[in-house]
């Protein structure tokens, strides 16, 4: 597990500077998302896919842990995130106003884009592999915290600059 260290030190890092950047791009935007309840919970869905990496990176990055407890470590953030995103999503719907207007619009792709559903399932695949003895698990575990940079990254810009002022 030692050679995974470096995957956990590069995304860690890219998901605190993008966590900073998130609240940056928010607080440009603050007037507009106070405004929504259905643009505050997907901000806070982007969020958390930001910290479903650093709590993943966290836990990969403690020394001297089998692999089994990390797998269980895992499938518990891969069930939290789930639940999590599950939560923020119903809270957004209910949020959602009858009138198509630029904020309904720019949270229903924000919905599309951010990949939770990928993220949540593949962690407790991940999670459950290394909890069974498959270091496969490791490999798998790439796949969720990429997809949660990424998807993050597409939701605060669109956060950023498609939101009307």
């Amino acid at each position: 597990m030692e050679q995974w260290s470096t995957f956990a030190t590069v995304t860690g890092g890219a998901a605190a500077g993008l966590t900073g950047l998130l609240f940056v791009a928010v607080s440009i935007r603050i007037e507009a998302i106070a405004k929504s309840q259905e643009l505050r919970n997907r901000a806070a869905q982007t969020l958390t896919l930001f910290v479903t990496v650093l709590l993943v990176t966290s836990v990969l990055s403690i020394p001297d842990q089998s692999e089994r407890l990390l797998g269980l470590e895992l499938a518990a953030i891969g069930v939290l995130t789930g639940v999590s995103h599950v939560i923020l999503d119903r809270r957004a719907k209910a949020g959602s106003s009858e009138r198509q207007d630029s904020v309904t619009n720019l949270a229903s792709i924000l919905d599309a884009v951010a990949p939770n559903a990928i993220t949540s399932v593949l962690l407790l695949v991940a999670g459950l592999l290394l909890a069974f003895g498959l270091h496969a698990g490791l490999d798998v575990l790439v796949v969720p915290v990429l997809a949660a940079l990424v998807g993050g990254v597409v939701s605060a810009w669109l956060l950023l600059t498609k939101l009307a002022d």
